[in-house]
């Protein structure tokens, strides 16, 4: 009886749509969001899968941008 798929020609198949499958879950779950926050601005968190925005230095000191940092010396006694 001649069959148009042996059973290692479907096993091969298989094999290509799974690996096809996995491919592409991961460039939907990893990949695109990385590169949409990427292109958005945002810093991608691959631990956290988030997208956050970054914050400048100057919110969090008080300090207007390109002012240079004062260094104050120990007192001699």
């Amino acid at each position: 009886m001649l069959r148009i798929f042996s059973r290692v020609q479907l096993a091969y198949l298989c094999l290509f749509l799974c690996a096809t499958a996995l491919l592409f879950g991961y460039a939907a779950l990893e990949v695109w969001p990385a590169e949409q926050c990427n292109s958005q601005g945002g810093w991608w968190d691959p631990q956290d899968r988030q997208c956050a925005t970054p914050i400048p230095i100057e919110r969090i000191t008080g300090r207007k941008p390109h002012t240079p940092m004062v260094v104050t010396a120990p007192a001699k006694s």
